[in-house]
């Protein structure tokens, strides 16, 4: 028996890449041809991820590393490597002409790539995609929140009365039995923050459109999917765009932008409007503090937020996208109905005044009464650390109230194992249980958080409505709240 050499073996790997094709062509036993393959160390074939082909037309495309991977699912980094795997290293001639603006002898515009669609935004992609995917739908959407006050038979009930989280397909039809839809997700209330939840249950994947009850699921659009009600999701309301150009720096928080973004409030008015946050800065949040920005611009006045796709979203989802991209990001020329600009290293530390039912107030923190502090309602986990790191080591004055209320039991679960709920019962604090803060209610909550002062302090506005008897809600920045404690020692 002839044993084949190393460039032979590697010739035939390359025409027939498995050792069941080259062992018939070598007329010898597979384990032949797999031993021979160890001993001279030639590696298993295996075809690439992206082929010439995709990582070539993608670049001819763009011609942007960051833009490119974004399509393919990956990271610009690993774009840029497969680039030069395939030595494409000019950019893409169209682009250089667009960039220089060259014309061509005889006044003849330079050549082109054909045109693509209309330029839109991600809330447009989203609405638009489930119009076409859904064309004979009243209310055209992949996820909808309905209530029920029994769970069928064969489904998972937290709780009786909870609301329900199904996916519609397309051949499924408005009049559906409850008991025949598949692959249910049962959520409730009772079981704190919905929108939290949802991401921690990967029960939405990004890119997705969500109609239900009005601020049901306000954070959702953390993961670029948008979350509207009924009465908006027939028609797409405006949508204004917030870019944040530069970073956050010292203590400043994404309270913070809000602040910044409501005192701007003459150049881009959020009422009833969809906003979508942009910019490197955003993109650097991590995934909790994204659906905290979302959740803040839904309760101060917007109809719905989200921020674009990106690679924190994507590692925050793994494989379950499957390579995917999904198309929930801007294009870059895309048209808004009004646009802000923030200066990241300009945003001062503030508060929100938010007292009964009336507009929500940006005022400077020492302006303001002292009172009790809530981390919370619906803390998520980096303001339960933050919190826990700022009071590490120091003591709370008894007269100031300082309770953390977790956003669902799985945070509360963590911020026990991760130590952070000894480290702030330690200083003083108090963490509620997620189902006792449910059964005390916003209002006791709140009473009790104040401390029988005028004020109490807030990292996220309460759910229902502040009544004129209770204390007034001073919402801010964990760092604001910790410095209204007064001096610790």
């Amino acid at each position: 028996m002839r044993v084949p050499r190393k460039s032979e073996l590697e010739r035939l790997q390359g025409l027939y890449k498995t050792d069941a094709k080259i062992a018939e062509v070598l007329n010898v036993q597979e384990y032949l041809v797999a031993y021979w393959r160890r001993k001279k160390r030639i590696a298993r074939f295996s075809a690439p991820k992206f082929s010439f082909q995709q990582i070539s037309e993608m670049w001819a495309r763009f011609g942007d590393d960051f833009r490119c991977g974004r399509e393919l699912n990956i990271s610009k980094a690993a774009f840029y490597s497969w680039r030069r795997k395939y030595e494409l290293k000019d950019r893409p001639a169209f682009l250089k002409l667009e960039q220089l603006e060259l014309r061509l002898a005889g006044g003849e515009a330079a050549s082109e790539p054909p045109a693509l669609a209309t330029p839109r935004t991600a809330s447009q992609k989203i609405f638009q995609r489930c119009r076409s995917e859904f064309p004979t739908a009243a209310t055209a959407a992949d996820w909808r929140l309905a209530s029920s006050p029994d769970a069928p038979q064969g489904y998972v009930a937290l709780s009786p009365g909870a609301e329900m989280l199904w996916p519609r397909t397309a051949a499924q039809s408005e009049t559906l039995p409850i008991n025949e839809i598949q692959h249910s997700t049962w959520i409730s209330p009772d079981f704190g923050a919905i929108d939290w939840q949802l991401i921690e249950s990967h029960a939405i994947l990004p890119g997705k459109f969500l109609v239900g009850p009005p601020g049901i699921a306000p954070g959702i659009g953390g993961i670029a999917c948008l979350v509207l009600d009924e009465e908006s999701a027939h028609s797409l309301p405006r949508v204004v765009k917030v870019e944040l150009t530069r970073k956050l720096v010292g203590r400043m928080e994404v309270e913070d932008i809000i602040a910044d973004a409501l005192a701007q409030e003459a150049d881009s008015d959020w009422t009833g409007a969809i906003v979508e946050f942009l910019g490197g800065p955003i993109e650097r949040l991590s995934l909790d503090r994204k659906v905290k920005l979302c959740s803040l611009a839904v309760a101060f006045g917007a109809k719905a937020a989200l921020c674009a796709f990106d690679d924190v979203i994507r590692r925050h989802f793994g494989g379950l996208l499957k390579g995917h991209f999904p198309l929930c990001h801007p294009d870059r020329t895309a048209d808004y109905d009004g646009e802000q600009f923030i200066e990241g290293r300009s945003v001062d530390q503030r508060v929100i005044v938010f007292v009964n039912d009336h507009r929500p107030e940006v005022r400077v923190p020492h302006d303001l009464p002292g009172g009790g502090v809530i981390i919370g309602p619906g803390a998520l986990p980096y303001e339960i650390e933050l919190a826990a790191e700022l009071l590490r080591g120091r003591r709370i004055p008894a007269e100031m109230p300082f309770l953390v209320v977790p956003a669902t039991p799985s945070v509360y679960r963590m911020a026990q194992r991760r130590g952070w709920a000894d480290m702030i019962v330690a200083a003083g604090g108090s963490v509620i249980d997620v189902g006792l803060a449910r059964r005390l209610g916003t209002a006791s909550l709140l009473t009790l958080g104040s401390g029988g002062r005028g004020s109490v302090w807030c990292t996220t506005p309460p759910s229902s409505p502040v009544g004129a008897d209770q204390p007034t809600v001073v919402v801010g920045s964990v760092h604001a709240a910790i410095d209204q404690l007064g001096p610790l020692f």
